[in-house]
């Protein structure tokens, strides 16, 4: 979808699968072009959303980082709905996660109240920490003065 994106697909879903398709095949090569140029890649640091990009870095001999870019609060948040500890879509009036203070429906994203909306995105958020225990790292973004109680306590 190189000429109009996300856009030129007939749905995000075919447009995520081809991005997926073309984008480890593309990583792969890019990692096979520096490790026979002589500068090989050390580690392979993805974005969580994008987890066959770990698949493609172990596939190469690589290291891999899990990155999670949004804050570890909503990723607390997320990975909650991933062991399925909060259903979605919530229908409690208050939400209970360790490290975050009680929460509302309208404390949560979008994707876990209302995931018909976005059946793709909520998709994509459950599988970034599908194959998290095989990461050799995990990186968090966080200020630990502004979630201090979130980074302590998160199991």
């Amino acid at each position: 979808f190189d000429e109009g994106g996300a856009n030129q697909a007939e749905s995000i879903e075919a447009y995520l699968i081809k991005f997926q398709q073309v984008g480890s095949e593309t990583l792969g090569e890019l990692l096979e072009k520096l490790r026979d140029s002589g500068s090989p890649v050390d580690c392979v640091v993805y974005d969580a959303v994008l987890p066959w990009d770990l698949d493609v870095a172990k596939k190469n001999g690589v290291f891999g980082a899990a990155f999670f870019t949004q804050s570890c609060a909503v990723d607390n948040i997320y990975y909650h709905v991933y062991k399925g500890i909060v259903k979605v879509p919530v229908e409690e009036t208050r939400i209970a996660i360790p490290g975050l203070p009680d929460l509302e429906p309208a404390d949560l994203p979008s994707f876990v109240t209302k995931p018909e909306t976005y059946p793709a995105v909520v998709e994509m958020i459950r599988n970034q920490f599908i194959d998290i225990d095989t990461a050799d790292w995990v990186l968090f973004n966080t200020f630990y003065k502004l979630e201090e109680e979130v980074c302590k306590n998160i199991s």
